[in-house]
């Protein structure tokens, strides 16, 4: 029945195993979903964070235009003002830009570019702006300038080039070297051409170096237009990005209640799955136990049957032996014989593990004082043991061959060569006794109470005396 539980057990753990197997199966399919949808998260993101870098980038690097035509366009500034200070300290007409009037031809008056003793000398700025009426009637007014430039020829699309030009005036060969009006004069002003040949043309020079003609300046306007486009830009790729972060976030956080509801569900369906399992396991446990419950009721009552049938054998039996008295006399006989001889023998037993008890302790109190003193005393011992066993063993071999002849007189003989032997054994248990230490006397005396039966009470009074006389000896 054991083995059978065994195996029934093992089976059903068996077809336990299978469903686990699959449930942890379907979760790991579970959490390799959750992690295909984090990396997809994940790619998705770090697509749009660098759509975001690049776009900081961009507007980076627009700013960084702005800032640097912002600094070119206060160093024109600075330079304006530097050479219409010069200008009015010479006495000039002075140099005005499109807005603030220039000195000369188009600031009012006559121009001193026109003098043969002036030479350009720089390019400070250039604009392109649209060619209007109004540049017709006042060329003082500031232009509008628009679009982009670029060194292409423009007159034919209605667009001129205003050039801040800076010029020198050096004196004449009438004036006195030592005169104080013998000096350089620089000014500078707006001059308006209508292509980039009429430009070039204007500044090339006979002697000297060339002058270099600068690229074309924003207009502040356009600056200011530049600079909310890049605001713009960056504002709508700032907005993009955070609702796609929006976007992002949402789709993480649905991923994640799909998981978790998914993660749930697996575990409900596993936690029930598990149940019925072990309702099911307990059921067939029970219907082992109940089977095998059966079965050790009908092993029960055949085996009541056998010793009932060996107890009606014993029983007719003992009816037999009753009804022969002698045969039953001689069995109790024998029975007597056998117990007095086992008696005997577990006297002899007592005694000899009595002295071997005292032979090692002898033997100990030997070794610790001298090794040779108590030979003799134990040789005695043993030799008396041995006349013992002897004569025990004579009387129970003439109880074995007296048979069934042997009376009431020799069981007394048996019982006399008992007590004989019992009281040489006592003498000379005695005189070593007396012939010994006190060491030695305690193991003694217990074997001599072992040999005489002594009661709890003989033990009892004997402590008591021994302790009342403060002596080792019972004389």
């Amino acid at each position: 029945p054991t083995a059978q539980r065994a195996t029934k057990s093992s089976k059903g753990g068996g077809g336990g195993g299978g469903p686990s197997a699959a449930q942890v199966h379907k979760l790991r399919d579970a959490n390799a979903k959750y992690k295909n949808l984090l990396k997809m998260a994940k790619e998705r993101i770090q697509a749009q964070d660098d759509d975001l870098e690049k776009a900081k980038s961009d507007a980076r690097k627009v700013r960084e235009e702005l800032a640097a035509e912002k600094m070119r366009n206060a160093e024109m500034a600075t330079e304006r003002s530097r050479l219409m200070m010069m200008a009015s300290s010479n006495g000039g007409g002075g140099p005005g830009g499109p807005g603030g009037g220039a000195g000369g031809a188009d600031g009012g008056g006559g121009s001193a570019a026109d003098d043969d003793n002036c030479q350009p000398v720089r390019v400070y700025q250039r604009i392109r702006a649209e060619n209007d009426a109004a540049d017709d009637d006042d060329d003082g007014a500031e232009p509008d300038p628009i679009g982009e430039p670029d060194d292409d020829d423009d007159s034919a699309s209605g667009t001129v080039i205003w050039a801040l030009v800076g010029y020198e005036i050096t004196p004449s060969e009438d004036v006195p070297v030592t005169s104080p009006q013998y000096r350089t004069r620089r000014f500078a002003e707006w001059r308006k051409f209508h292509t980039e040949a009429e430009l070039s043309d204007h500044v090339r020079r006979d002697a000297g170096e060339p002058v270099s003609v600068p690229p074309y300046s924003l207009s502040p306007d356009q600056s200011a237009r530049i600079e909310s486009e890049a605001k713009r830009s960056v504002d709508r790729i700032t907005e993009e990005f955070r609702r796609f972060r929006v976007r992002a976030e949402v789709a993480r956080k649905q991923a994640d209640a799909t998981v978790r509801a998914l993660h749930s569900s697996n575990v409900a369906t596993t936690r029930r799955r598990i149940e019925g399992q072990d309702l099911e396991v307990a059921l067939e446990q029970a219907r082992t136990d109940a089977t095998q419950l059966s079965q050790l009721r009908a092993e029960m009552a055949e085996q009541e049957v056998k010793w009932k049938e060996a107890y009606d054998l014993l029983l007719a039996e003992n009816n037999s032996l009753k009804s022969s008295g002698a045969e039953a006399l001689l069995a109790a006989q024998w029975r007597h014989r056998y117990e007095m001889c086992m008696s005997e023998k577990e006297d002899a037993d007592a005694r000899l593990q009595v002295e071997k008890e005292k032979c090692n302790v002898l033997s100990d109190a030997r070794k610790a004082a001298d090794a040779g003193k108590y030979e003799a005393k134990y040789r005695d011992l043993k030799e008396s043991f041995r006349l013992y066993r002897k004569k025990a063993k004579e009387i129970f071999e003439a109880q074995q061959r007296g048979g069934g002849g042997v009376d009431a007189g020799l069981l007394h003989m048996s019982d006399r060569g008992t007590d004989d032997a019992k009281l040489s054994y006592l003498r000379n248990l005695m005189v070593n006794y007396l012939s010994s230490d006190s060491a030695v006397r305690e193991h003694m005396e217990t074997a001599i109470g072992t040999v005489l039966k002594f009661s709890d009470e003989d033990r009892g009074k004997i402590e008591k005396a021994k302790t009342t006389n403060s002596s080792d000896s019972w004389f």
